[in-house]
């Protein structure tokens, strides 16, 4: 992926400037200007950052997604849902739906792991 600015580079005209306030007799001893390490420095940085977004770009490019492997068949049908009234964690219950009418049991919760009552809120069916 490459990003790109474009933009129109405009050039000073030669009248907009006063000549008498230029020196054409000084000869610059440096033509290229000066050029200082802080310069360099941030042109090291930003190919370094660009090296760093391009070894980035490559581990995305071979990472490869896991197959699906959800079992799809499963006995939690007829099962309840419960809270634990400790912690209000949300699980599958080992009880399931029958005659009987029961709105919660006691037992160690499999979120806290505290002995703690859990009610009973919903039952999963089956579509």
């Amino acid at each position: 992926m490459r990003i790109s600015k474009r933009r129109p580079i405009m050039a000073a005209d030669e009248d907009r400037f006063d000549r008498d306030f230029m020196d054409f007799d000084e000869v610059d001893e440096d033509p290229v200007g000066d050029v200082s390490p802080e310069d360099d420095s941030l042109d090291d940085q930003i190919d370094d950052l660009s090296e760093t977004v391009e070894d980035l770009q490559d581990t995305l490019d071979e990472v490869e997604e896991d197959d699906v492997s959800i079992e799809i068949d499963n006995n939690i049908a007829g099962h309840f849902i419960a809270e634990c009234e400790r912690c209000k964690g949300i699980f599958i219950s080992a009880v399931v739906e029958s005659d009987q009418d029961v709105t919660s049991v006691n037992g160690t919760c499999p979120i806290c792991g505290k002995d703690t009552e859990q009610v009973l809120k919903w039952i999963i069916k089956e579509k």
